[in-house]
């Protein structure tokens, strides 16, 4: 298992649990479902992470809001 942060959608900001080898999950809300796939992203003074973001968003979004949890984590 791994511990991974999840970016975008209702789970924005929360750490989950991922079995290792899965690199998609699924959450349901109330507007319908969430579809978060994994990515391996560079940030300057963190390096290469590893997240859970909504398969909707670009990459440099999902950049922008983990630079934010980080600095505010």
């Amino acid at each position: 298992m791994s511990i991974l942060l999840y970016v975008g959608g209702s789970k924005d900001g929360e750490k989950g649990l991922v079995p290792y080898g899965f690199s998609r999950s699924m959450a349901m809300t109330e507007e319908g479902p969430e579809f978060y796939a994994e990515r391996v992203l560079s940030l300057e003074r963190v390096g290469k992470v590893r997240v859970m973001a909504l398969e909707s968003l670009q990459d440099t979004w999902v950049a922008e809001r983990l630079a934010d949890h980080y600095a505010h984590g």
